[in-house]
């Protein structure tokens, strides 16, 4: 058995982050695009994600909650930033002082920032949005009516935009989709300030229809193909290694990890890797999870722990050599994002934002 001290690298591709921005540009000509940086940037940095896109041409971004929009405004002092939780009680300070656009989604809020335009003598920026079925955020239907049948009920809001969100857009075929985007037209043709805005990264590859003036792409900037057949065409944007901590044989009737789950019929060489749970690696791929040496697959084998991972490499073909310090890959051209979090039996979306703060983060343009 021989011993290697080791570090798990992600590393990031700005330039296809912002190859990628530019790509839904051309999905959805004429429009604005818009860019989804919460959760920190889903896990990648928005620190360095945020003003990558903005050297890329991106003026308005979106954040789920104030405090990401103050901690974004100190990176980017002159692009919009929209909040989609809104304006609560107490905090149209922060929004003014920072500059922030809420998202409306509430009559109480919409009464809560007119109140507060009107107090402050001048027009406060904001974009409403409304549901039109997920049932989630947004003025529902009682709500939406009042605003429709007296839309005075906005003064001294300036509408930005108007928005929904597609509960659906990742299942083209759905006939939910278009029953959203009829009720959003219906509210459009009412309330035609502002621009119109409906779809997320898999709502663009629904098609023009669904566009109109301004798309809201998140997980496609980030490398992930949401749409079934891959139509959105975006690239890598994250490749996730690990060099081997150690290697060793184990006999035939051997197991292997917490659990024992994995008993040997055969003699077996493993490998096993510095990261587990607590990096974001999901346990649920125990058994089921593959990593790759020089684009050839190995199996995780036994349970995934809070920093380890061990990885059947008995079948790999001879030339691949792997000793402490050969690099695996988790994530990356051989064992996709899309793989792991199926293995994982979650959506990569939860993949992105599970990745922990222990990796060596590696920033490339």
């Amino acid at each position: 058995m021989r011993s290697h001290p080791t570090t798990a690298e992600l590393q990031i591709d700005l330039s296809a982050l912002q190859n990628n921005w530019r790509r839904f540009g051309t999905l959805a000509p004429g429009c604005t695009v818009a860019s989804m940086v919460k959760a920190d940037a889903y896990g990648l940095g928005a620190d360095q994600v945020a003003p990558a896109l903005a050297g890329a041409g991106c003026r308005e971004f979106f954040v789920a909650e104030p405090g990401e929009g103050v901690a974004l405004r100190s990176l980017l002092p002159d692009v919009d930033i929209h909040v989609l939780s809104g304006v609560s009680a107490g905090t149209e300070a922060t929004f003014d002082s920072h500059r922030l656009i809420p998202v409306l989604i509430s009559l109480e809020q919409v009464e809560r920032w007119s109140l507060h335009a009107r107090r402050s003598g001048r027009p406060r920026a904001a974009t409403l949005h409304f549901d039109t079925g997920m049932n989630r955020t947004g003025l529902d239907a009682r709500e939406s009516a009042t605003i429709l049948a007296d839309p005075s009920i906005l003064e001294g809001i300036e509408l930005v935009t108007v928005m929904s969100h597609l509960a659906c857009a990742d299942e083209p075929d759905h006939d939910f989709n278009i029953r959203q985007r009829e009720r959003f037209v219906r509210i459009r043709e009412r309330l035609p300030a502002g621009r119109a805005s409906l779809v997320n990264s898999p709502g663009v590859g629904l098609g023009a229809s669904y566009h109109f003036d301004h798309v809201r792409p998140g997980i496609g900037l980030y490398g992930v193909d949401p749409t079934p057949d891959s139509r959105l065409r975006v690239s890598p944007v994250i490749t996730l290694t690990a060099p081997v901590m150690q290697v060793r044989t184990a006999a035939t009737g051997d197991t292997v990890g917490y659990g024992a789950s994995r008993r040997f019929t055969s003699e077996r060489q493993l490998a096993t890797l510095p990261l587990g749970y607590a990096d974001g690696y999901h346990r649920a791929a125990s058994d089921v999870g593959y990593v790759a040496f020089s684009g050839h697959r190995a199996p995780i084998v036994g349970r995934v722990s809070m920093d380890l991972l061990t990885v059947d490499i008995t079948d790999l073909p001879a030339d691949v050599r792997v000793e402490p310090g050969t690099t695996a890959e988790l994530i990356g051209a051989t064992v996709t994002i899309n793989e792991v979090a199926a293995a994982a039996a979650t959506i990569p979306y939860e993949v992105l934002t599970n990745l922990g703060q222990r990796y060596a983060r590696i920033y490339t343009h």
